[in-house]
């Protein structure tokens, strides 16, 4: 996986002003079901933010592409679902898929349309996610809305990570890096626990 974020941060370096397109097309196909589910979008978005601290990357088009790109991607998700229809849930062709799907399914059931926005977060499952909604026949205006806010609020958090990493962080005055760290450390296990509580229920 490291080396995937290597060859495309010596790619954005050779090419700086094609950065933005290359990382909407990366998020787009992220975004996309079936094909997002084999994209490693998080250690990428992250090696992204990166050069975007380090300055190799202008932040503009990167966040204007990527967000695009997002938004687009769960678009023809979702239509391919509408598309597919709610008896394509039990077809042989998302068989390979079914653990995802009833996954994605079951999540939109307990939070709704917000599962468009909170869906982003979750993983391999969440290219499945606009897929299902779309199967399930959630309204178009409101998944449009949703898969927007979601775009707009995921691409600078992934992003945010790498960024501070490359920044932020040696910018903050001696003795708070240490505590912040463990700060960070001691959230991602909480939040870790509670998905996998959630799992277990």
């Amino acid at each position: 996986m490291g080396g995937l974020a290597e060859r495309l941060a010596a790619l954005l370096q050779s090419h700086p002003e094609q950065a933005g397109l290359i990382v909407g097309l990366l998020v787009f196909a992220e975004s996309l079901a079936f094909v997002g589910f084999f994209v490693p979008s998080t250690p990428l978005l992250l090696a992204i933010g990166a050069l975007v601290g380090a300055g190799v990357v202008t932040p503009g088009p990167i966040l204007v592409f990527a967000i695009a790109g997002a938004v687009a991607g769960d678009a023809i998700s979702y239509e391919l679902g509408r598309w597919m229809g709610p008896s394509a849930l039990r077809h042989r062709t998302l068989r390979r898929h079914r653990r995802a799907v009833a996954r994605a399914r079951l999540f939109i059931h307990r939070a709704g349309v917000l599962a468009m926005i909170l869906g982003r977060f979750t993983g391999p499952v969440r290219s499945f996610v606009p897929l299902v909604g779309g199967m399930l026949r959630m309204g178009r205006a409101r998944f449009q809305v949703a898969n927007a806010i979601g775009a707009v609020l995921w691409i600078p958090i992934m992003l945010a990570p790498g960024y501070l990493a490359a920044r932020g962080l040696t910018l903050l005055p001696p003795g708070v890096v240490e505590p912040l760290l463990i700060a960070l450390a001691v959230i991602g296990f909480a939040v870790m626990a509670w998905r996998w509580g959630r799992r277990r229920a």
